[in-house]
């Protein structure tokens, strides 16, 4: 029987060419106003969702709107042609906006932030039904959250009420705790080795991630994400205490000035692994992996620029929120 992948893989890369090339995006980025962004962006296959983003007064909210309706097309779009096995896999891989958007909950509801404001930060893009998320966003604390994502929130409301009933409560044992929900169930649910190694990668990038976050702080394996490859469990131990030396190549992490620039090397590290999965894994979940990334960071690098326009930054200050976006 042929590789299901061959003929879903190609069908992506007939998807990734509809993704806005670089001259595009720079194109909107230069634009002088917030109008000629919206006219920038209409000139592009952004347009058929632009819908009332581009009306008299309309503002970001309405940008935000076409922005995630352009994302939920994509990734349906993804999901109509994968069935079987490949389907299952690329659930998988979905599972990281529920990932974000839990984790967008969480934090908006710790810090106070309004219902409207924590829905215009999520992504109608994970297997968490949106009607759940924006009804979540109406929780008044963490326990009524982990209490209505329980019901409808998938494998990672169940990971949430599981973390808060066991006494969680600061927002980074609970953003860990999903961390280890969701690898955990990402891992038992992709077969590729190529797609696996991505994901031991990406384990590791946040186990160093965490572990410079908690310098300063009571050293504890608790916050440990097992599953990675080049970092083990002393290894977190040992940079949490404050030591840097290591021989991966992970290591400007760990040296990076603070921890939004290694944030930053970060993202780029993983899109670099995610494109030579991508390479590496013609007839496997790669391609699909690839792809969700790069529109990803279309959108994110969209609705930022959006942002900067609308509150008329310069170019210089532009340049760094997608640096440190």
């Amino acid at each position: 029987m042929n590789n299901p992948y061959g003929y879903i893989n190609g069908r992506i890369r007939m998807m990734r060419v509809e993704l806005l090339e670089s001259r595009s995006l720079d194109d909107a980025q230069n634009a002088a106003t917030y109008p000629e962004y919206l006219r920038q962006l209409s000139e592009t296959s952004i347009r058929e969702d632009l819908g009332e983003a581009t009306a008299q007064g309309a503002g970001l909210g309405q940008l935000d709107e076409a922005l995630s309706r352009n994302y939920l097309r994509s990734v349906q779009k993804l999901r109509s042609i994968v069935t079987g096995q490949p389907a299952q896999e690329v659930e998988a891989l979905l599972l990281r906006y529920d990932l974000q958007n839990v984790k967008t909950l969480v934090r908006g509801i710790i810090t106070g932030r309004t219902a409207d404001d924590i829905v215009g930060g999520m992504i109608p893009a994970g297997t968490i039904p949106w009607s759940a998320l924006q009804a979540s966003a109406q929780s008044t604390d963490v326990p009524s959250l982990a209490q209505t994502l329980s019901v409808a929130g998938g494998k990672l409301g169940g990971v949430l009420r599981a973390a808060v009933s066991g006494g969680a409560s600061s927002m980074l044992d609970l953003e860990v705790a999903l961390d280890q929900g969701y690898y955990r169930t990402v891992l038992s649910g992709v077969r590729g080795v190529a797609v696996r190694r991505y994901f031991t990668r990406e384990i590791d990038v946040r186990n160093l991630l965490i572990a410079r976050q908690l310098r300063g702080s009571a050293v504890t394996n608790r916050y440990f994400i097992p599953g990675g490859r080049d970092v083990t469990e002393s290894d977190f131990l040992r940079i949490a205490g404050g030591d840097n030396g290591t021989a991966s190549d992970l290591a400007p992490i760990l040296e990076a000035a603070d921890l939004g620039v290694a944030e930053g090397l970060a993202r780029k590290m993983l899109n670099d692994s995610a494109r030579a999965v991508s390479m590496s894994d013609p007839l496997g979940p790669g391609v699909a992996l690839d792809y969700l990334r790069r529109k990803e960071q279309e959108i994110a690098r969209l609705r930022l620029t959006g942002r900067a326009k609308y509150y008329g930054l310069s170019r210089e200050e532009l340049q760094k929120e997608l640096a440190d976006g």
